[in-house]
């Protein structure tokens, strides 16, 4: 794998592990708000925006490993293609190959 791909790979699994701790914080709090303020989970090393979701669309979201939520914009398309748009934060998939490989490997939830 490239080294562009890897450290973009690395960033969206740090960012995915960081969702995944906040998810596991508003479980506390379910009673009170079914929304999440998540960070973008993209592959920009330098990026700290974030946007809510509800916790529904973010569990759909994880049933697809290779699936990441990042602010628009934030897109990287010759590794990613953009499934859904949200608004305030789209859906991307890893495209076949090495980054999406990646993806599943790291995913925590495997």
């Amino acid at each position: 794998m490239d080294s562009r791909a890897e450290r973009i790979g690395t960033n969206e699994t740090l960012f995915r592990e960081i969702n995944e701790r906040l998810e596991g914080l508003n479980q506390s709090f379910s009673e009170l708000t079914d929304k999440i303020e998540f960070v973008c989970e993209c592959g920009l090393g330098t990026c700290i925006e974030r946007f809510s979701m509800d916790v529904a669309d973010y569990e759909k979201l994880r049933g697809d490993p290779t699936t990441f939520a990042v602010k628009p914009g934030h897109e990287i398309l010759d590794v990613e293609d953009v499934v859904d748009e949200h608004g305030h934060y789209v859906v991307v998939r890893k495209k076949a190959g090495e980054a999406a490989a990646l993806a599943v490997a790291e995913d925590p939830r495997s």
